[in-house]
Parts: C-alpha cells; structure tokens; sequence
C-alpha cells in the first residue's frame, strides 16, 4: 500500500462511548470530531431504541465520517483504510462489514486491541522519541478467554511501540474491578452521569475529580487499591468495595439534597483519588525503574485526570507529559487511524500534535449566514484582530463574560480557545455567576487559568508546558487572592499554557488584561456549553448559546456581537442575583469503621441472614442484583457458600449471574443456548454438584435440611443442567442391595445384621407409596381427620367398608394404617411383583386367609415413611413375643415437630423406637446414633432408615449411653418410657411408678456427653411441673444452660387413668374397675398431684429457666424454639438500652366486653401457631402493648421492664437490635423519619399489669393398652 504515490487517507471510527472519526495523512491528524458535536445528543453512544445495550447493533458515527470526508473533499472510496474499535468484544469490523460496500472490504480492518490505539494517540503525535506510554480506562478489549484490560504500560522508541504489561481482569468483573470502573462507580454515586435510556449512564469523572479536595482521608476505611513490590498489578476486591459503599450510605446517606453534597460521598471522592493517585505512582515509577525512561506518554479516561498526570510529572520527577487531548475513548478514532497509517501503510512521519482544534473552520458564508438567521436578536460589529483582543480585554475587566468562537473545534472534552467562555478571575465571585448563570453546574467545580508559557513558574508550582489543560498544577500561595476564581478548594488550577504562535488570540489577550487592570496574564477559561450538552460546533449553536445563557458578549471571529433586547449587566448586578452557593464537605468526626455493617449485609445476601437487618427486603434485592456477581473476589468476607473456589465464569462461554436474592442467570455467551434464570438454593446444587467437595455438598444438605434421598433427588436434576451445559459432575454414590433377603423367622429378621441392604429395592417401595399419593394430607381428607394419630379403633371397620372407595390409595390405606387385607393380585397391581416379594420376605406382608395384610402400619411424617408395630392389635397374627416397636403417636410428632434444627455432627436419639427421630434428625445432621433396648425396634428404625434412603444413620442395641463410651454429641434427643405406672409390664411405655426413672438417668448423664454448645430435646410426660425448675437443676448439675419447659394441661388422677385403664374391646366393667384402682392408687402413693405432657429442651451456654404453655403441635414449632433460645441469648448478652421492642406477628387480639360495661374491657391474645397458648390480658397491658407496636422502644425505657421480660419469654414480645445507624429506611430514597408519639412508655404512671395464660389440652400420647388381649 505505501508505493502510490497520492496521498493516503486513513479513517479511524471509535464505536464505543462517545463515537468519533478522525482521519491521519502522513503520519498527522488531521481532522477528528466526535458524533455528539454533531448530532447534538451527549456522549452519542449510537445504540438502537430497540436494542439498547446491544454492541453488536451500534451505529457507526456517518455524520462525524461525513463531516471528516468533506473536509478533503473526498468520497469513502478514496480512504486507503477503515478502522473501528469498541471496548469489550471488538464487534467493529463485523459491523464496518455490515454496513459499508463490498468493495470496500478490503480496506477494513481491526486494531488488536482497545489500549493499543489509545497507546498510539498517547505517544505517535508527543513529538517524543523514547517515552513510557500509559493507557489507564474503566474498560479496554475483552480477550477470547474472557479477560478485559484495566490498564496497560508500553515503552516506545522511535516507530516501535512495545507492550510492557498489561492488567487484565475477568470481563464479568471489570464493571467494578478497573482502576477506571472505581472511579466511575464513585461518580455515578455522586450523581455525575449522563442517563442514556433506562439502564444506562455515562459517568462524568471531571466532575468527581473537583469534588475531592472537598474530602479527607479516613483511616477506619478499607483500602481498596493494593499495590504490590516490584509488581505492575494491583490486587482490587470488587465486592469489598462494594460492600463498604453500601454500608456507607446505610449509616450516612439521608437522601436529602443533591448527592455530591452528601458528606460520606465527599470523603469517597477523596478516597477514590488519593488511591488512584498512589496506584499510578506506583505502576510508573516500577516501570522508570525497568526502562530508565522519564518521559511519560498517557492515554485512556482515567488520562483526563489532570490532577494525577501533574502528581505524576513532579513526584517522579519526569522530564517531560504528553497526554493526548482527547484521552478518553473519543481519541480510538485518532489512535485507530495513526496505527493503520504506521501498521499498513508502514508510514514512519511522526508530526508533533501542538493544536488540539482539529475540526474543520467555518466559511465567511457559514458566518454570515449564522448572523442573519439571529439579527433581530443581536447587534453586530465586525472588529480588527487588535480591536477584538482589546476589547474583549477591556470587558473582562469590567467583569463581563464572554464567548469566543474561532477556528477548528477542539478534539477532545477541554475547549481551549476556540469554543470557549473566558473571564477575568481576579474578580472573586466571577466563578460563582459563571456557574449559576452561564453554565448552570455545580457551584464548587472549578474553571482553569490560561497562562503564556513563559509565565507558568512565576505563578504555578510547575515548568512544563500543557496546552491541553490535563495537568493540575499548585498555585503558589501569594497568588490564591490575586486570581481567587481559577483557584480550587486546595489551592490548584487545571492550568492551560499558551504561546504567541500556537494560541495566539489567548497569548495576546493574557497580556492585554495586564494592560487593563494589572495583576497576573491569567484568564478564566471554560467550554462553550451549557451543563449537560456537548460543546458548541457550529456558528449558529454559538449564537442560540449566547442568546440562552447570561454570557454578556460573543467573540464570533471578528464579530463583536451582543444582546438586542437585553441590557448588558455589570458584575455587580450579575452578583446582586447570585445565590449563595452550598460548597461539600466531608464527615470529619463521624466517620467510623463499617466492616461490622459490611459483614451483615454480605450474611443477608449470601446466607440469609436478614433478622436485625438494617435493610429493607427490597434494598437487599437491588444490592444482591448489583454486587453478588463480585462475591469471588472478596478478601474481608471470602467464605462462599458456593464454594471456596467459587467463579462465576462456568466454561469458556458460559457465565453464571449471580443473584442470591433474586434470580441468577447462566449465560451461554454465543447464545447456541438459552439463558436459564435458577433461584439460590438451585444455583447451589448446581455449582457445587458441579466443583463441590463431599463435605461441601454434606453442609449444604445440612443447611437446606433435606435427608439424603431428597438430596440426592435434587443434585440428579442438578447434574441434568451441567449436562445442559456440557458441564462436568459428580457421579453420586449408590448403595448396592445384599444379595440374600431370604424370608426370615421374625419380621425385619434380616435387619439383625447391621450390614444388611435393600435400599434400591425399598426405594422401589417408596416410589410407589409416593406415587400414590400416601402423603398425611391426602389421608386426612379421605377419612376426614385431622391427623393419622386420630384414627380411632371403632372406627375402622367404618372407614373400610363405608367411607372409602376402591382407588390405589384407598386400598394403601385399608393395607398400612385400617388393618384390612387384600388379594395378592391388588397388592402386585398396586406394588409391583418384586416388591410384594420382597415385602413377603422382609415379614411386612403375611397371609390372612387367602388374602394377604401387613404385619405394620406405616405413618408418613413429613416426606418420611415410618413402619412400626400396629396401635391397634386386635388380630390373633398381631400376638408377637417381642415388645412392640410403638407406633407415631403425638409424642413423636411433637418432638418431631419441636426440636430446633440447629445443625449438628453427631446427633444421639436414645429410645429410638421406630427411629423416627434419628431419621427427622439425619436432615440436619452428619450423622446419627439411634439406641434402644428392643432389638425389634433397632430392626424396624434399620428398615426405615433404608425406606427413606438414610445412610448417615447407625442404629445400635443397648441401654441408653451404654452403647456409646464416652463419645460427644451436638444433640441429644430422647422419647423414653415416661408413663407413670403402677407396674412396669411395658418396657416401651411405663417410666416407673412417678414416670420420672430414666427421664432422670438421661438429663443427669446428658452433660458428659454433650458438645460444649450441646443441647438436650426430651418430650415426656411432666410429673408435678411445678416443681421441674427444681427438679432440671437437680438433675442437671452445674453447667450453664438455658432450660425451657413447654406444657400442655395438667390432669389429675381420673383424668390421666383413664386412657390407661380401658381396653377397647373384650374388657369387663369387673376387669376396668380393678385396672382403675391401681392406677388411681400409683398416682396417689406416688406423690403426684398433677401429670402434665411436654417437651424438655436444654441448651448449654445460658443460664436460664423457663415454664410456658403451647398447643401439642401437629405442625412445625421447631423454628419458634429455635428463635426462643435465640431471643434469650439476646435479652441476657446485650445492654437492655441497645434492644428495641416489637410485638411477634403470629399474634391476634380480640376485645370481650358486654354493652353495659363497655369501659371494661378484657382482652385475648391469640395465634394459629401451636407455640402459643391463648391470654388474658388488661387493659393496661394491652396500652403497653399497643405502643411497643408504635414505637419499638428499647427495654431500658420501659418502667415495667419485669413484666416485659416475662412477655419476652412467652415469645409475646420480640427483641432485636436497636439500629444504631441513623438512616435505616424502607428504601435508597430515604422516606421521612415518623413523627416521634406525643407520648412515650415511660410516661404512664406505673400501674397494675395483669397476663393469664391458659393450659391447653393434652392429647392422651400413649395409649398402649390398646395393645392388649
């Protein structure tokens, strides 16, 4: 290409924010503007209304391509390249091929990457011949392996330009984890952006830059950018960050005002600066070490920071800076063409960049023609050079303000003379009208001095030369007052040199200003614009701007041109119309250490820990929606429930967007699949079924309190999304059946080895029982019941023969639970040939007649099917010479149903029975320990472990801790013989004539064998609860614990004999009587004046006791316990003044009163939870509890702290942390803090307070003389 010899003509196109084209001939720009001076829109990014977002669909910038071929009068036919260039995934010569001719494709090409043009810009035209180069952005090329470049350094000599480093980072995290991101994220929270369409806005990081020195440094912050010796790369925690600005505004943010003026937002920008200051100091300076190179070449948005390019020329000592004008992505276009020109055409001219007006000048006709569209509006004059320069001097001295208009736009964001407003800053309050009035911007962003060059040292800290303003210099201290309106808040200018032959009008008016009022050849400058809109182009935008604004005068060439119908102002009447503007500031005192904060809000997102939160469940979402994809990088809080070396980046081409409270997204980023949207708890199951450890996978399990069949249930389907995915996983383990499970002499005969299996053949049996519906719901709106436990004996006969019909679960029923038999052929229908024999085998199906029944009855607990011996023996094959496995009575479910399911190692069930406890237990637990003395129990709990596909169970005859040494367990669970009984004929059910013989042995001998947080669950008869606080510290001994008693009703002698006395079929009134009387006679011998029913629940660690009353649950209580203990822990570990009050939301009231004595009120508290019983309270406790509802006071306020304790324990009254930090608020926006009462608790006169708890009703639990002949 370099043999013609006709001129080549090189376009380049930046596709990316703020578009452009620029064309380079010979090695020199020679025009560039970018599409926004064009087509008038901000930062034009050129997406679709209909795709916004979408790179692949931008449009490419025709009027800023038209607009540089016009300038040559040439056609895109004469270009001897193209070349386009976006961040992220370069789609630009896909979208150049799209869009232009065939013929041209040829001529289309692709730069390698983002930073390599912004390079090219930096250093081609610095008139350098050796430098370091510097590209710094918030996001440059995204790789093949999904990698983004931060930031890149490159030595360059002569033509040769050579990559030093390059920083990249995962392209999923680079909207937070560049040095360029940051400082953007702390713009945008500043509220500087530019909103482009509804998700999107471009930061305006100038403006943050200003802001800073408003700030100061706080040490109780976390560092965010961490260098590191001798190395170019920067470790960043996104999600840390992250973390720590939500904390922040949590504790800070009051959404009152405009953000920037926010405080905690002032020290960010602070903090943000000074640590990209240091960051950068560092990467250079490491890079002058290894080059021996001082000559600094910068580029890329982070580039524009004028105050770091100045820290960085004077405290690395460089000798000399060039940063390009057009630093950020407007300049790819410049970059891209200055590389095809030394790349394809392997030019080698490398012409100085002095000017940065690199648009095209406007006709005499294309100003004429402006004026005339204007003239009614404006009074014209047409002035000499010299007259133009003095006169504007002359009015700048007077205190006007003026617009200039010359030339060529600029290229790039600073207007530098030829599209700018100027001023004279001697005058103090001149910055603030140009702000108020002309520019319509915030009141604390400076405006920058121009100088001649050869002024710079005697007025600013600085030598070197900056015709592009990107350098912040210190002005000496005896010239702050001289030119207060271009001296910032520390005592900087963004400063602006000049000289007679490259900016001549600025050079000549600096020294004209002297000749008019003295002082400093300084002169205020600033972009000929109005906030939010690009600089002016054209003539006629210079008029419509001027004629909007209160700018006084407009230098439009040599046009002296002012307002028609508006009288010029003076400063001071320009300053009688002022505001008085609000400057920022920072916190000063009020900053403290978040990390605390920081660590809730990531327990909220990740573990759901969302109690005392202090924010809102629809704050929580918006922040998981915006932070959670950075969880892997977190160094403060690294633990992952996904796991420890959790990413997010899945495959190649698939990504996982992660939302724990909401829904993540896995990604195929070719889109050959479908996006698929997972909650939380399934994004889990993926990933670590996918790169999980056992013990990874075993917590989770725990924490989602599942048994093993369901577990492995739902990481099958999680393997079927990795295969999806054509993704790795695990292969789960499978137990293999034994071979001989010949019929047996007693049922469940082979369970008597412990090393016996049929879980596939039991699954079998389970998959039928599930597919039939065998659920509790579906049987107890068959036989109308409210639980299984509510069948009676009479009434079985009823259900067979006249309530139910002839379906697959009735006859399941008749079969399992109704004592009815079947055919063989029903039983094989419904089963299935192979189970049916094995079940024949196992001694669960026998033979009645020619028809068959079962030896059992199964119950369903939960998801659990659960076999015991019959409740009901009233057949001659139900004669068996063992003592029965009891069956699911209302002291199993309530255990079932109480125990708080903390998770555990080793969890211990003593008297397992039917281990229908041991396998609740095995859902949160790693393992587990059944015991009991009955060998046929230990045989029927193996069976039932092996139904509901339990393996973490080992089920092991013996004497309570006989069988266990000294072994230590988190939990220990016990239903033990608790009956008070005249004899002990039924080892399953009498606990002694007073109910309380190994009750007494299991609480007394617990402690040696509890883990030191161990808890202890008991369910029991209560024998005299009155007395159990004296009686639990007897047995208990001396380690701290916190003791709860859940009661039901006492029953006194007849009430609790009965149950126990009458047999329900084939009794005499003779035979009743004589059992009455023995029973009736135990009770009294024994001492016993009462005989309650309940649960005893120990957890060690407190010191407390506790007696309440609850409903026999027949649903879940567990997490009302759990919450019980931890509610206690809080009232006893926290000063009462940090515990806010509030009412628990299970709760009703109802009023009773009678219209004659309707000012006597009486009051009932009421739930459907089964944790509460039903009150009675006053009206003087209903007051009290109305205004914990309003207020939430804290307990210290509160004069009746006793009663409100009480209420604590009965779980009537909740505590939580009283909120420390002042904006807690239901959203970002902040709403308006309630009116605080007119009155407070404290300010009632101490009166009588009145609760009366009422006993509920106890279900008879162990009916076992049912089982008698």
């Amino acid at each position: 290409m370099g043999t013609s010899n006709e001129p080549m003509y090189h376009l380049g196109i930046n596709l990316g924010h703020d578009r452009s084209a620029a064309i380079v001939r010979k090695g020199k720009i020679e025009v560039a503007i970018q599409q926004e001076r064009l087509d008038r829109t901000k930062n034009s990014i050129g997406f679709l209304h209909q795709s916004l977002g979408d790179c692949r669909n931008i449009q490419i910038p025709h009027e800023a391509i038209q607009y540089c071929l016009r300038k040559y009068d040439i056609k895109i036919n004469d270009l001897s390249s193209i070349t386009a260039n976006m961040p992220g995934i370069d789609y630009s010569k896909d979208i150049l091929q799209r869009i232009f001719p065939k013929e041209l494709s040829d001529k289309i090409f692709m730069i390698p990457s983002h930073h390599l043009s912004h390079a090219y810009t930096a250093y081609w035209p610095s008139g350098f011949e050796e430098a370091i180069i510097l590209v710094v952005d918030a996001s440059g090329s995204t790789d093949k392996e999904g990698f983004t470049e931060s930031y890149s350094l490159y030595i360059a000599k002569g033509t040769e330009i050579k990559l030093l480093h390059s920083e990249k980072v995962k392209a999923y995290l680079a909207s937070l984890s560049t040095l360029g991101s940051i400082y953007e994220f702390i713009t945008k929270l500043a509220g500087f952006s530019t909103t482009i369409g509804k998700n999107l806005a471009i930061p305006e990081a100038g403006k943050l830059m200003g802001l800073a020195p408003y700030g100061t440094y706080c040490d109780q912050w976390h560092e965010w950018l961490h260098t590191k010796s001798e190395s170019y790369s920067i470790d960043i925690s996104a999600y840390d960050l992250f973390l720590e600005v939500e904390a922040l505004k949590k504790l800070h943010d009051d959404g009152k005002g405009k953000a920037y003026l926010r405080p905690y937002i002032v020290d960010l920008a602070y903090k943000i600066q000074s640590e990209l200051e240091k960051a950068l100091l560092h990467i250079v300076e490491l890079a002058i070490e290894q080059t021996n190179c001082k000559k600094l070449c910068c580029a890329g948005g982070v580039a524009l920071n004028s105050v770091v390019n100045y820290k960085l020329l004077t405290k690395l000592n460089l000798e000399d800076i060039f940063i390009f004008p057009a630093a950020g992505d407007a300049g790819i276009a410049a970059g891209n063409a200055l590389w095809a020109y030394h790349s394809i055409e392997k030019g080698n001219l490398r012409p100085k960049l002095e000017k940065a007006d690199l648009g095209r000048e406007y006709t005499e006709n294309e100003l004429e023609s402006a004026l005339h569209k204007f003239a009614n509006e404006i009074i014209i004059e047409k002035l000499s050079y010299q007259e133009m320069v003095a006169t504007c001097a002359s009015q700048m001295s007077k205190g006007n303000i003026i617009a200039r208009f010359e030339g060529g736009s600029e290229f790039g964001p600073r207007a530098l003379g030829h599209r700018s407003i100027i001023a004279d800053p001697t005058f103090r309050k001149i910055k603030d009208i140009m702000n108020y009035r002309v520019k319509f911007r915030e009141a604390f962003r400076p405006f920058a001095p121009v100088i001649p060059l050869e002024e710079i040292s005697t007025i600013f800290e600085q030598a070197t030369a900056c015709p592009f303003m990107l350098l912040v210099s210190n002005i000496k201290k005896e010239y702050h007052d001289q030119i207060p309106s271009v001296t910032h808040h520390d005592g900087t200018g963004r400063v602006q040199t000049v000289t007679s032959e490259h900016n001549t009008f600025f050079y000549d008016l600096c020294y004209n200003m002297v000749k008019e009022r003295e002082g400093c050849p300084v002169i205020l400058n600033t972009s000929f614009n109005i906030a939010g809109q690009p600089i002016i182009e054209t003539p006629e935008e210079a008029i419509s701007t001027f004629l909007s604004t209160d700018i006084d005068f407009l230098s439009l060439e040599d046009y002296w041109i002012r307002k028609r119908h508006s009288p010029v102002l003076s400063y001071e009447e320009h300053l009688a119309q002022l505001q008085e503007p609000e400057y920022p500031h920072g916190l000063a005192e009020k900053r403290i250490d978040v990390t605390d904060l920081m660590r809730k809000l990531d327990e909220a997102i990740f573990y759901g820990n969302t109690k005392n939160s202090f924010w809102s469940a629809n704050e929580l979402k918006k922040i998981s929606s915006q932070g959670a994809i950075y969880k892997e990088t977190s160094v403060l809080f690294a633990k992952n429930p996904l796991g420890n070396h959790f990413s997010a980046q899945l495959g190649k081409d698939l990504l996982l967007l992660l939302d724990p409270l909401g829904m993540s997204e896995i990604r195929d980023l070719t889109d050959l699949i479908p996006s698929t949207y997972y909650t939380y708890e399934e994004i889990r199951l993926i990933i670590l079924c996918y790169k999980g450890t056992e013990t990874e996978l075993e917590e989770l399990r725990l924490e989602l309190n599942l048994p093993e069949k369901a577990f492995w249930g739902k990481l099958e389907w999680a393997s079927k999304q990795l295969k999806r995915y054509k993704l790795p996983y695990k292969i789960l383990r499978r137990e293999n059946d034994s071979i001989n499970s010949k019929p047996a002499n007693i049922t469940l005969g082979q369970f008597t080895d412990e090393s016996f299996r049929l879980y596939n053949t039991l699954k079998q049996f389970n998959d039928n029982l599930t597919l039939h519906g065998y659920l509790e719901s579906n049987i107890c709106k068959l036989l109308d019941i409210e639980t299984l436990q509510s069948i009676e004996p009479t009434y079985i006969h009823y259900y067979n023969k006249h309530k139910l019909g002839h379906g697959k679960l009735e006859d399941l029923l008749r079969l399992f639970l109704l004592r009815d038999s079947l055919s063989k052929e029903r039983i094989i229908e419904i089963l299935g040939e192979y189970c049916f024999q094995n079940l024949c085998n196992l001694g669960i199906i026998i033979p009645r007649g020619n028809w068959f029944a079962s030896r059992v009855d199964i119950y369903c607990v939960n998801d659990f099917f659960i076999a015991t011996d019959h409740r009901y023996m009233i057949y001659e094959e139900d004669m068996i010479q063992e003592n029965p496995v009891m069956y699911i009575g209302m002291d199993s479910l309530g255990l079932v149903h109480t125990v708080p399911k903390y998770p555990s190692k080793n969890t211990l069930d003593l008297c397992t029975g039917s281990g229908i406890q041991a396998i609740t237990a095995s859902c949160y637990s790693k393992k587990v320990v059944g015991i009991d003395i009955n060998p046929r129990a230990i045989r029927f709990a193996r069976f039932n472990a092996q139904l509901n596909g339990i393996s973490n169970i080992k089920f092991v005859e013996g004497n309570l801790y006989a069988p266990i040494a000294n072994e230590k367990f988190d939990t220990i669970l016990a239903n033990p013989p608790f009956v008070p009984s005249p004899d002990n004929n039924l080892d399953f059910r009498d606990g002694g004539k007073n109910g309380e013989k190994l009750l007494k042995v299991i609480i007394k001998n617990a402690d040696l064998h509890l883990s030191n947080e161990g808890r202890l669950f008991i369910v029991s008869d209560l024998v005299n609860v009155h007395h159990y606080e004296e009686k639990l510290n007897q047995w208990w001994g001396k380690t701290k614990a916190d003791k709860l008693v859940l009661t039901t009703a006492d029953r006194n002698d007849i009430l609790f004999s009965i149950p126990h006395c009458h047999y329900p079929f084939k009794q005499t009134i003779e035979q009743y009587n004589n059992e009455l009387d023995m029973w009736i006679q135990n009770f009294n011998y024994s001492n016993i004046s009462s005989v309650n029913f309940g649960y005893i629940l120990i957890k060690k660690g407190g010191n407390s006791f506790y007696s309440k009353s609850i409903y026999n649950p027949t649903q879940g209580i567990n997490k009302k316990v759990t919450e019980y203990f931890e509610q206690i822990n809080m009232l006893h570990s926290v000063e009462w003044e940090n515990l806010s009050l509030y009412l628990s939301d299970d709760l009703h009231v109802k009023a009773d009163y009678s219209f004659s004595t309707a000012n006597d009120k009486t009051f009932y508290l009421y739930s459907t939870n089964q944790f509460y019983s039903e009150y009675l309270i006053d009206k003087n406790l209903y007051n009290i509890l109305e205004r914990i509802a309003e207020e939430e006071p804290t307990l210290e306020e509160l004069a009746d702290k006793n009663y409100v304790v009480d209420l604590i324990y009965k779980g009537i009254v909740k505590i939580k942390l009283k909120k420390q930090y002042p904006n807690y608020s239901d959203c970002y926006e902040c709403k308006e803090v309630a009116a605080t009462l007119s009155h407070s608790v404290n300010s009632e006169t101490r009166k009588d307070i009145h609760i009366k708890e009422f006993q509920t009703k106890t279900t008879p639990t162990c009916l076992t003389s049912y089982i008698r002949q």
